[in-house]
């Protein structure tokens, strides 16, 4: 089983809409539906809140056999007015390359 993890950054004034529009969406309206499809992709997400004095992130974690591919499933499955909402609240252009998925550089137990 294989992990991937990241952090994307909440931009100013966004964390109560990323709290109302994804959270909520993910774990309450949609839950059934947001479950489904990391199950289709093959992965299973943790979804953490990080608050700093320097700004808010969210911290993403996938386990799987492949959660590059099961994040990239999950990104295309985004239905159109979720993939706006993410858009405004991290900053994202979402008709732009994906930045580089993030590197693991330790590991206690390797």
């Amino acid at each position: 089983m294989a992990m991937l993890a990241m952090a994307i950054p909440i931009l100013p004034g966004m964390k109560e809409k990323w709290w109302k529009e994804v959270i909520e969406n993910f774990t309450v309206t949609n839950k059934a539906e947001t479950d489904a499809l990391r199950e289709e992709a093959g992965v299973h997400e943790r979804t953490f809140l990080q608050e700093t004095p320097n700004g808010d992130f969210v911290i993403l974690t996938f386990e799987g056999d492949d959660p590059a591919a099961g994040w990239a499933h999950i990104m295309q499955g985004m239905p159109p007015e979720m993939a706006d909402i993410v858009a405004e609240i991290h900053g994202f252009d979402m008709d732009a390359p994906p930045p580089p998925l993030p590197k693991l550089v330790y590991d206690s137990k390797a």
